[in-house]
């Protein structure tokens, strides 16, 4: 078995209009009523509603902490109190005349997912049915059965719950530009394909020159602000700053303790992917493995039968070397006739009577008669047995191309993954195991290229 490896992120989104709060509430708390936990199961085929009462919402209690939550409406009015205290008015979104794209609007909300490490998870391998992005239906694989993935559950629901309290610590410490107080609350889920924390935050912060007022700090903390410079004085990317707090949250929790490795998946979480989006990927993983365990199946039944084949060759060439060596007694025997035919000319010769002549020819032919009959019913009886032999190896013949064509199919549509695996970088983990992969799936195909260059031929002639 694979040794899990536990891996620490965030996927950050944000948006500009504050009234689409209500909606990322009422699916991020939506355990807090029945009606809720219907409607988002019937859209969301990872949830098991079984465990919606696992789920802990939080709501900020003004206080300096968090209490839990009753009542998403106090979501709301935590946040719409703070929208109040912002002076400046949220600037609208503008046409771009280059791009076609609406730009410039005010970034009110963010919201953060975390997952919860799958060091700190049990696995329970099977559990959902694979299911097609655009049709919904199951995915089946290569023989046709339904391709299954699994579903990860906290191994100690306690210790899940302090490891997401720290990950809401330290983005409220160092990326949420308003701190514990711009917080609106957060809800810890286990009732999805993995345990994960969602928090709901806006972009406002004290305002310094005002005590009583907020100020709309979204540049600052998540894209490029004039006054966020690197050590060379030059201004940070957004990119650059979620780097830094995938960093920061990283060695925070291993300086805690946890399981977790010294990497984190920048391919998930610094290209916008959602949770969403990386099941997709996954389910796509999942099925080009299906493709690669299956061509290793083949290439070893391929080795299989070029055992077979090269067992059938042998036996043709020993059964041809004995036909050889029949041959070859033949024609010696053949090669004895003329010396017998004077023979027998010289007994006639010496008693002068042609009766005697023709009756010692009747026995000379009856003589090769009984002489070559035998041996050539023998060697009539094993050419029926060598093109009997013959006959099974062109099908055995047959049956192997057939699967080296789908071996070749196989590795055509694993040939673009197999390129990206080459070009991983092999000084990382996975980029290590990316390149055994690649490197597996070349030895097949060269095997392949060879199995078919010894394939045995169908051209064996025999003459009459």
């Amino acid at each position: 078995m694979d040794t899990v490896i536990g891996r620490t992120g965030f996927h950050a989104q944000h948006t500009k209009n504050v009234g689409e709060r209500g909606a990322i509430v009422h699916e991020m708390m939506r355990e807090l009523d029945e009606d809720s936990i219907a409607y988002w199961a019937t859209r969301n085929p990872n949830i098991v509603i079984a465990d919606e009462v696992l789920n802990e919402a939080m709501v900020n209690d003004g206080a300096g902490g968090f209490r839990a939550c009753a009542d998403r409406q106090e979501v709301l009015d935590y946040g719409a109190d703070r929208v109040r205290r912002v002076k400046r008015k949220f600037r609208d979104d503008k046409l771009d005349p280059k791009t076609g794209k609406m730009k410039g609007g005010t970034v009110t909300t963010s919201l953060l997912v975390s997952h919860l490490p799958k060091s700190m998870c049990i696995e329970i391998p099977g559990y959902y049915p694979v299911l097609d992005k655009k049709t919904g239906e199951p995915v089946v694989d290569a023989d046709g059965d339904p391709m299954m993935r699994s579903r990860w559950v906290a191994r100690d629901r306690d210790d899940a719950r302090h490891y997401f309290q720290e990950v809401v610590q330290y983005l409220t410490d160092e990326a949420i530009p308003g701190g514990t107080e711009a917080v609106l609350g957060y809800d810890i889920q286990h009732s999805e394909s993995t345990p994960h924390v969602q928090i709901l935050a806006d972009t406002f912060a004290e305002d310094p020159k005002d005590e009583d007022a907020l100020r709309v700090e979204s540049s600052r903390a998540w894209f490029s602000h004039r006054d966020v410079k690197d050590d060379k004085g030059k201004q940070k990317s957004g990119p650059t700053k979620l780097r830094e707090y995938h960093a920061g949250l990283k060695q925070h929790l291993l300086d805690l303790g946890y399981d977790i490795s010294a990497d984190f998946d920048e391919a998930r979480h610094l290209v916008g992917m959602g949770k969403d989006e990386y099941g997709q990927t996954m389910d796509a993983k999942r099925h080009v493995d299906t493709l690669k365990d299956r061509a290793v199946e083949d290439h070893e039944k391929l080795n299989e039968w070029d055992t077979s084949l090269l067992d059938l060759r042998d036996q043709l060439a020993d059964r041809a070397e004995h036909l050889d060596e029949r041959q070859r007694n033949l024609e010696a025997r053949e090669s004895e006739l003329p010396t017998l035919r004077r023979h027998v000319e010289e007994m006639g010769r010496e008693d002068g009577v042609k009766a005697a002549a023709a009756a010692n020819d009747k026995i000379v032919k009856q003589r090769i008669a009984a002489t070559l009959a035998p041996a050539w019913s023998a060697v009539d009886r094993q050419r029926k047995e060598l093109e009997g032999l013959l006959a099974q190896a062109a099908q055995d013949r047959e049956n192997y191309l057939i699967a080296a064509t789908q071996l070749e199919q196989y590795n055509r549509t694993l040939q673009p993954l197999v390129e990206k695996w080459e070009r991983a970088n092999p000084h990382t983990e996975r980029g290590a195991k990316a390149q055994r992969s690649a490197t597996l799936i070349r030895q097949i195909e060269q095997r392949a290229a060879e199995l078919r260059e010894n394939t045995p031929t169908d051209d064996v002639e025999f003459g009459d």
